[in-house]
Formats: C-alpha cells, structure tokens, sequence
C-alpha cells in the first residue's frame, strides 16, 4: 500500500538538499497518477518551496494514450527557478538536465472552472518562447508515475521574448530545434508532435478545479516540448523557433 507521508519525505529531502536516490521502495511507491499527485502536493509542501506556475508533460494525445493517462501530466513551476533569456546555472545546479523547448503563458487573470480552450484566450496576459531545463531526483530514470511524485520532474524554466500577436498567428507546427554548444540536440518540423497547448490549458484549469484549486495572475504555464526532451550535461542551449526567434541559456561546467 503506498505510504503518501514516507514517499512524500525521501522526496522533499532529496529536491532539498539536492541529492539523488534509489527508486521509492515499493511499499511507499505510488502505482496510481492519483497517488503520485499526493506525493507530489505533499512533497513540495514539506520542501517549503513555493509555486509560481505550472507545467505539463507527455502533452500530446498519443503520448498521453501509451501510458494510460487521461491528459497531460501536471507538476509545479517554483519561485526562484524561473529564470530570464539568456540565465546561467552551472552543473552544480542540476543532476540530468533535459532540454525542452516549449511555448508558454503568462496568466492575467483566473478563468472559470469550466472553461474552454477559447474561453482561456481572454484570460492570458503574454505567451512567451521558453526552455524548460527539467531535472529529476533519482539515479535512474523511473515510469511515469514515479518522475510524476519526483515534482514531476521540476527542475529551472526559462521565459524567452514574448510572442507578439500570438493570436492571429499561425505559429503552432513551425520548425523546431534544441542546440547545445552548436550541435543539434533535436528538431521537430512536424504539427502532430507538438502540444495540444490550449486543449492542455482546459485540460489544466479542469484538473484544478477537481482539486479545489484554479490559475492565479501571474501564473507562468509551460505547455510541454515542441521536440524531443534532450539531456544535456552542460554548454549553450539554444530554441531555435523558426520565423519566431531563439531562446538560450548556458549550464557551465565547475
């Protein structure tokens, strides 16, 4: 039976004091998305870090449907890890950073419960070119289940320029490329392999409302990887969004 108050503890105490471990023993590992979002809730309760937005994952249906989930996975943005264009962190900062270019919102206001993906247009302030620098507190990599309790996989987040005229643009399904140190991570020039972003935003402001919980201003969403998640140990990492423009960071070796 899983034990939410002792997985919830290895965790916190591993995202605190950045350190890696063995999977969670199997007498306090979840083996339900419901349970794992216990874990989580209460993982970043013990951690005392606080919220500052939300992100997704496995963000396409096809994604979704191979493991058995009902919508995209959801898990916290963190104060203090939200970082500008051009952000350095070194190797100390991070364990397996997985590079990810996304596309994500700036909250201005806190949509219906029931809204639909059209209601939520009026709600957003800004979206933004983005990386996401995803990390995660085990050894090795764990099913999507346990890396959902592991803060689903939370690591730093860095919000690139603002898309200008994001509404009457046909932006969604362009060209796509990660970089590190000049050497292609990976690139995706294919419309069905990105997000379902605004079905993910319906899908999210749902899951909250289930939970007692809604977006506030302010909130920054990432609505998971226009290409393939790519670990990168360290250099200059680039998203390259074509006809829209670049997002880097660097994670310095020390």
């Amino acid at each position: 039976m899983t034990d939410i108050s002792a997985a919830s503890r290895i965790l916190a105490d591993a995202f605190v004091n950045h350190r890696l471990i063995d999977p969670l023993p199997a007498d306090v590992a979840p083996t339900a998305f419901d349970e794992a979002y216990e874990i989580q809730d209460a993982t970043l309760a013990l951690s005392g870090a606080k919220q500052a937005g939300w992100k997704l994952a496995v963000a396409t249906r096809a994604a979704q449907e191979k493991i058995g989930a009902e919508g995209p996975l959801v898990g916290p943005l963190l104060d203090g890890r939200i970082l500008s264009d051009g952000a350095q962190l070194t190797t100390n900062d991070l364990h397996f950073p997985n590079i990810e270019a996304e596309i994500a919102v700036v909250m201005d206001s806190t949509p219906a419960p029931d809204a639909t993906s059209s209601d939520i247009l009026d709600h957003i302030r800004s979206m933004h070119l983005a990386i996401e620098i995803a990390d995660r507190r085990y050894h090795e990599k764990q099913d999507p289940i346990q890396t959902l309790a592991d803060l689903n996989s939370t690591g730093y987040f860095v919000l690139g320029q603002e898309i200008e005229g994001w509404r009457d643009l046909g932006f969604i399904g362009g060209k796509v490329t990660t970089k590190s140190d000049g050497e292609i991570l990976a690139s995706n020039d294919d419309p069905d392999a990105w997000p379902e972003i605004f079905g993910g935003l319906e899908y999210l402001v749902g899951f909250l409302a289930k939970r007692g919980k809604s977006l506030k201003v302010g909130d920054v969403i990432t609505t998971g990887a226009c290409a393939l998640p790519t670990i990168s140990p360290h250099g200059k990492i680039e998203a390259i969004f074509d006809g829209l423009g670049t997002v880097t960071a660097e994670i310095k070796k020390v």
